[in-house]
């Protein structure tokens, strides 16, 4: 397992691990996270082992901004625009429909170490939170892979999650005719109610 800072000299190295079919874990706003290439679905398998993660639950997609996520298959919804526009980059979870038929749960994160790999990548990522499916998340790069079933291909270390992260982000569904709250976090239903209604 590689340790590195998460600066970005070692966006770099990160890029390369990641198009080589690796998962990384790094640090978000909230909690630490395992991500790899939203694409690949080979890598996006060694999560799963890696958290002895269920296969029934999905990974969420990070991605830089909309455009992009809809590039990878998230169907367009004018509801997702005004979201976007009043919560996201933020610890917002947003599931809606996919082009296959399927769903995607969408964040578009505020941690600028990611932000940047997003924008350098130029597309998303598929990540869930850095820990043993049913243990707490990691809040810093040691105790993030502790518990794991085995070892990430990298690990970018970010120091502890900043003041008011460790909580989950907000995670809502955009699959019925109202907005509906699934995982509360930060984002209320309320605020998102009026976001969507206001557009």
């Amino acid at each position: 397992m590689k340790l590195l800072k998460a600066t970005e000299d070692s966006l770099v190295d990160a890029i390369a691990v990641l198009r080589a079919g690796g998962v990384v874990a790094l640090p978000t706003e909230t909690v630490y996270g395992l991500a790899t290439l939203w694409r690949d679905s080979t890598a996006r398998e060694k999560i799963y082992f890696l958290k002895h993660r269920p296969a029934n639950k999905q990974l969420q997609m990070l991605a830089a901004n909309l455009p992009d996520a809809f590039a990878a298959g998230l169907l367009p919804d004018t509801r997702l625009d005004a979201i976007a526009q009043r919560f996201w980059p933020g610890p917002l979870t947003v599931v809606s429909h996919a082009n296959d038929g399927t769903t995607i749960g969408l964040r578009i994160p505020a941690h600028p170490f990611v932000r940047n790999l997003l924008h350098r990548l130029g597309e998303p990522l598929a990540c869930t939170s850095a820990n043993r499916s049913g243990e707490a998340p990691g809040l810093d790069a040691q105790s993030a892979v502790a518990h794991l079933n085995g070892e990430p291909d990298l690990v970018l270390d970010g120091g502890p999650v900043p003041p008011g992260g460790g909580q989950p982000s907000t995670v809502a569904s955009l699959l019925g005719e109202r907005v509906a709250i699934l995982r509360e976090g930060p984002v209320t239903l309320a605020a998102l109610e009026d976001a969507i209604e206001s557009r």
